[in-house]
């Protein structure tokens, strides 16, 4: 993932020289939400987005064709107004949505000023993310069903031979073989073609869509500010003026911004507080069950846990997730006791459950060579800057000393830090998966298939059951099919699971509208979003 910074003395001159006008969030006349983050989003690049701190602002900046209903998470029509599916469902006809209008931006030039979004945007953004070049796109998942996507992205090919432009408003995809999941994995976003050309580069850090906000101005580590886009399709949307995305890093300070009326969300919380704070705000606290699995990871294709499966298996043991997370976190997440998938999607209790025991662990590394830890290295555990007060890293760290294992913890700075885990060097990693629906392909396909995880794992096993998951469309079948696949990982052992997440959140008494999904509160859509600004303090 590569970071791109903006010039943002250019980019307000431009604003200023072209009329675009960022929205204060102090403007007591304006409604706009007041949402806290905890750090920067590494860039605002949708081809190259892989982190929740991105999908949190472009999730209301750019499109697709399709969309997932937040409350029963089927497909539904969004910028594609329909779409058929041939009989042997093998190809795919969309029929796009006319008059829908990119955003007016001083910084994209239109052809002819002609703002409309076509066809011809949509194959042209397709095309660049069957990129091969990691620093261009990281989405491979979003066409690679296609016909001829293999070809193109081996530079063999000068089109995907199975997208084909029907006309301005009909695109048709072929298919090379049957796949249930295409629908949910084709991420392609509606971005101008010239925005793509004109920017280069600098499109990570002025992202230009079809969404209901438009992108104003990045204050980097400070403030993130998005507009309502005035000639939003759908009519009477947005609610909000605007979203300033105001980075509050320390938890401590966003509750006491939130206390003074100057959040209209709290997302988290400070360790040790929760239960208080739950408590002192009960009436404005909600809370679902997540689709989060937070783990650590081993680097899987190289280096010293690749050749120790043992020692993965004994770490696995060694933390106690029950104390982590039901007593010193204080309930913020589920402890993972099961396995890889949160508990309520399908084949989520795998055959191998690796419970706290520190007498196993301890056997494990024996019989992996290293008696009491003798002769282990001195390990890196790496965990980035917003997560650093979690109590789960001192912990692990302790039972892992019990056994004779000696643990550094290496804080990393969130701007670099998904770059960072992606080394060779890096060999034991904090990490974490918000899958979007129920479904362990989510989960799976996106980590798992074909070393696509910053662990690197790579399993022909378990890719080819992948592959056949994606043709089963008999649903009790399919389930045997994750299940031997979650058997296989567990047994690998690739990661030490965590916790399962709880979504969770405060929101001020003149807020309405926000709706988190259990993918997590970045899923929520803000164009629903109200604000009672009589009702606002100051």
């Amino acid at each position: 993932m590569n970071l791109r910074r903006l010039s943002i003395v250019m980019l307000l001159l431009a604003a200023l020289l072209l009329g675009v006008s960022a929205i204060s969030a102090q403007d007591a006349e304006a409604a706009v939400l007041r949402y806290p983050i905890d750090a920067d989003p590494e860039h605002l690049n949708p081809f190259t987005a892989t982190t929740i701190a991105i999908a949190r602002v472009l999730n209301n900046v750019y499109e697709g064709l399709l969309a997932l209903d937040p409350e029963t998470s089927e497909i539904v029509p969004w910028l594609a107004e329909r779409w058929e599916i041939s009989e042997d469902n093998l190809t795919y006809t969309f029929y796009l949505r006319q008059g829908v209008l990119f955003h007016d931006v001083p910084w994209v030039e239109y052809e002819g000023g002609d703002r409309e979004f076509k066809a011809d945007d949509w194959v042209y953004a397709a095309e660049r993310s069957a990129n091969a070049d990691e620093t261009i796109s990281q989405h491979p998942e979003w066409l690679e069903s296609v016909v001829g996507a293999d070809a193109f992205t081996a530079g063999e090919a000068e089109s995907i031979s199975g997208l084909t432009i029907v006309d301005d408003y009909t695109i048709q995809l072929t298919l090379t073989a049957p796949n249930r999941l295409f629908l949910t994995t084709l991420g392609v976003p509606a971005i101008p073609r010239e925005a793509i050309d004109q920017l280069g580069e600098e499109l990570g850090n002025q992202p230009v869509g079809t969404g209901p906000f438009r992108f104003v101005e990045w204050l980097r580590d400070d403030t993130l500010t998005l507009e309502a886009n005035p000639d939003y399709w759908q009519e009477g949307l947005p609610l909000l003026d605007g979203v300033a995305f105001i980075n509050v890093p320390d938890s401590n300070t966003a509750l006491l911004q939130y206390r003074a009326g100057e959040l209209d969300l709290l997302l988290g919380f400070p360790v040790g507080q929760r239960a208080a704070t739950i408590e002192e705000f009960q009436d404005q606290y909600s809370e679902i069950p997540g689709l989060n699995v937070r783990y650590f990871g081993f680097r899987m294709n190289t280096g010293f846990f690749a050749e120790n499966p043992l020692v993965r298996q004994a770490f696995a043991h060694a933390f106690n997730r029950e104390l982590v997370w039901n007593e010193l976190m204080e309930g913020a997440r589920f402890p993972a006791t099961l396995g890889y998938l949160p508990p309520a999607m399908p084949a989520s209790t795998p055959a191998t459950i690796y419970n706290f025991d520190l007498e196993r662990a301890a056997e494990l590394l024996a019989e992996a060579g290293f008696p009491g830890g003798e002769g282990l290295p001195a390990i890196d555990l790496y965990i980035f800057a917003s997560a650093q007060d979690e109590l789960s890293f001192p912990v692990l760290q302790a039972d892992l000393a019990s056994i004779g294992v000696e643990i550094n913890i290496v804080v990393e700075d969130n701007s670099t830090y998904f770059d960072s885990i992606g080394q060779d060097e890096v060999l034991f990693f904090l990490s974490g998966w918000s899958a979007g629906l129920l479904d362990p392909s989510d989960v799976f396909d996106f980590l798992f298939y074909e070393g696509r995880d910053d662990t690197g794992y790579d399993n022909p096993e378990v890719n080819a059951l992948l592959e056949a998951a994606r043709q089963e469309f008999d649903e009790e079948a399919r389930t045997a099919i994750y299940q031997q696949v979650h058997d296989l990982l567990t047994a690998d052992s690739p990661w030490i699971v965590s916790a399962y997440s709880k979504v969770g959140w405060l929101q001020q008494p003149w807020v309405d509208g926000f709706a988190p999904t259990p993918g997590g509160t970045h899923n929520a859509r803000l164009f629903n979003v109200t604000i009672d600004t009589a009702a606002q303090p100051g």
